[in-house]
């Protein structure tokens, strides 16, 4: 049996924001009467009636406007769907009430789609087909794992929207155009999800009119909303008023200010705000010069990835798994070009530049001063003959393009960029040509 309490917990999101806190405790007139009003997950349909005619003498014995009746009344539709459950169950045999339908999980439309307990404490949901209030306490309902799609039971059948984490997977980028839209015209006034055909601007004197209208050759009166992901127009089923930053407006002006999306939109931005989607240098390359957070963000990304490289082929960092214990997102030192949304929005605020230096240093730590290992793989600038030891990421180092030697900035500078070891590969490749071609003449001769 189930008690008042864990009733209470389930309830609570569908009261207004003016109650107190009070109204979420059961009411000690109301203890007698907890166990005989539970909800039973395994209860018949003849005792949900009997408990639903005992909760409504109960509601009609309790003062109007009390405590008491409020949280009677809320039993009551709880009990109400619950019989309405059993009923469907009784004529549908795939119910998930029915034990063996084995309807724990179901694939409709790319959404992996999981049976959620009937005693799973959850905050308000609402479903994503009917956009009703799912009441998880007493009604069988489902969830997505992948997108975290929600819908009842009875809407499975309905889905329309695709899974966002198939769309994403087939597509493989964000939609890279600021708000691409091309017009009500373009959809043929349907909406962009469910197709149901939208109502068109009216002067506000003729609302009446077109509401009669409207409703009399079936058209929706629903608002018409624009996504600002996509560019379409969707209807208030599919358009919930949500928001979200749109990786156009970021990528391309650095802009944070979050916009209104539908809900297919909301849902692949959730679930791809730690995904390397954003390639910044390709897409634009000029941002890094505008944004000082951002190049420093490149600057440590490029330094942590050279470092990596060493750290990688150390047979002492494997055997002490440094990488595993060190490392933060593997994307951010194994492909310094890629970007997540929550990488630009941490860059942003601060916090990932901080993070990549703490992890340089610990890198530096290791490479420099405590594996004798990697200290070995240094290099000595060749022009000044310093004793001091190079790394392929140290700030005051160039790397020759030719034969990848490492050299004083300076030392190379003063050189007229001339690289040393190039210059002796050259001559000796003249030595070898100028042989070779002595001997051919030899040949010749003899």
């Amino acid at each position: 049996m189930m008690t008042m309490s864990s009733s209470s917990s389930t309830t609570s999101g569908c009261l207004s924001v003016e109650e107190t806190s009070e109204d979420h405790l059961l009411p000690i007139t109301l203890a007698a009467e907890e166990l005989k009003l539970a909800l039973n997950k395994e209860a018949t349909e003849e005792e949900l009636n009997k408990a639903i005619n005992r909760c409504k003498d109960l509601v009609l014995e309790c003062e109007n406007i009390s405590t008491e009746r409020k949280w009677l009344v809320r039993h009551l539709i709880e009990l109400r769907l619950r019989l309405q459950e059993c009923k469907e169950a009784h004529y549908d045999p795939e119910h998930p009430r029915n034990k063996s339908s084995g309807a724990s999980k179901r694939t409709v439309r790319g959404h992996h789609l999981l049976l959620q307990p009937f005693l799973k404490n959850t905050a308000s949901k609402y479903c994503d087909h009917c956009t009703g209030a799912i009441w998880h306490l007493v009604q069988a309902w489902y969830k997505c794992e992948d997108c975290g799609y929600s819908c009842h039971h009875k809407c499975i059948a309905g889905i329309i929207r695709e899974c966002a984490h198939v769309t994403i997977s087939e597509r493989g980028e964000y939609e890279r155009n600021i708000c691409p839209e091309e017009g009500l015209s373009a959809q043929q006034y349907q909406c962009a999800e469910c197709k149901v055909v939208l109502p068109i601007a009216l002067p506000k004197g003729l609302a009446c009119f077109a509401r009669f209208i409207f409703s009399a050759i079936g058209w929706s009166d629903n608002e018409v909303r624009r996504c600002d992901y996509t560019g379409m127009y969707y209807c208030s089923a599919c358009h919930w008023g949500g928001s979200a930053i749109i990786p156009a407006r970021l990528m391309h002006n650095w802009d944070f200010v979050p916009q209104p999306v539908s809900q297919a939109s909301l849902q692949l931005l959730k679930i791809t705000a730690n995904r390397p989607l954003i390639n910044l240098e390709k897409l634009n390359p000029r941002l890094f010069s505008l944004v000082h957070e951002l190049d420093l963000v490149k600057r440590i990304r490029n330094g942590l990835n050279e470092m990596r490289k060493y750290i990688s082929i150390c047979r002492l960092a494997q055997e002490d798994h440094f990488l595993w214990k060190n490392s933060v997102t593997s994307h951010l030192i194994e492909s310094p070009d890629l970007y997540s949304m929550q990488d630009l929005l941490d860059t942003n605020t601060g916090e990932l530049p901080s993070k990549l230096l703490n992890l340089a240093s610990v890198f530096l730590k290791h490479i420099k001063d405590d594996c004798e290992v990697c200290r070995g793989r240094g290099h000595l600038c060749q022009i000044c003959s310093n004793d001091e030891v190079l790394f392929t990421f140290d700030d005051n180092v160039v790397i020759c393009k030719i034969c990848n030697s490492v050299l004083h900035k300076v030392c190379y500078f003063r050189k007229n960029n001339e690289c040393p070891k190039c210059e002796r590969l050259r001559i000796r490749h003249e030595k070898l040509t100028t042989y070779k071609y002595s001997d051919d003449d030899d040949n010749d001769d003899l």
